[in-house]
């Protein structure tokens, strides 16, 4: 049988323990930690882009959808932002016309090049899925638009990449 330890005698490791002195820090931890996240503030606003310009400068660059997420993040902070507001507009409608451009135009005709057994392999969500439900060879994207039920420049966008992943083939209607 194991020799059982008195509830008052501490173990050995304990006994150690309570003899070691608490070192004090030389300066007041509090004060440092506020001193380091202002610091840290500082560097952060130095070194990054307020999101409004950076959202100007990739709409210059060309890249609306970019500028587009950026927007999004400001407005969910800021809903009321009138230039946020404005200049989201200005890149919707900038992507909306480069989704246009790359599917030919409204009146451009799509059709599934993918044979049906290889759709399940290529890794489709469920809009781009859905949207393929309704390409046909006859129906035009302004027709696909109006029939998805859902946002314009949405679904535009999912055209364009059904496109891009080559998906899809425009077959006629281009400008």
């Amino acid at each position: 049988m194991a020799p059982t330890r008195s509830k008052q005698t501490p173990a050995p490791e304990a006994v150690e323990d309570e003899d070691r002195p608490t070192a004090v820090p030389l300066f007041d931890p509090e004060a440092f930690a506020r001193a380091s996240e202002l610091k840290q503030r500082a560097v952060r606003a130095i070194t990054e882009e307020p999101p409004i310009d950076e959202a100007r400068r990739l709409m210059e660059e060309g890249e609306p959808e970019q500028a587009l997420f950026v927007l999004a993040r400001l407005l969910a902070s800021a809903p009321g932002d009138e230039e946020a507001l404005e200049l989201s507009q200005a890149c919707g409608a900038a992507l909306e016309s480069d989704c246009v451009d790359a599917l030919g135009s409204l009146r451009a005709k799509l059709a599934i090049v993918v044979p049906p057994e290889e759709l399940k392999e290529v890794g489709l969500d469920q809009l781009s899925g859905f949207l393929l439900s309704l390409i046909d060879g006859a129906t035009d994207v302004e027709t696909v638009l109006d029939l998805s039920g859902r946002s314009r420049l949405l679904v535009l966008r999912h055209l364009r990449g059904l496109v891009e992943r080559g998906i899809l083939r425009v077959i006629g209607g281009r400008r």
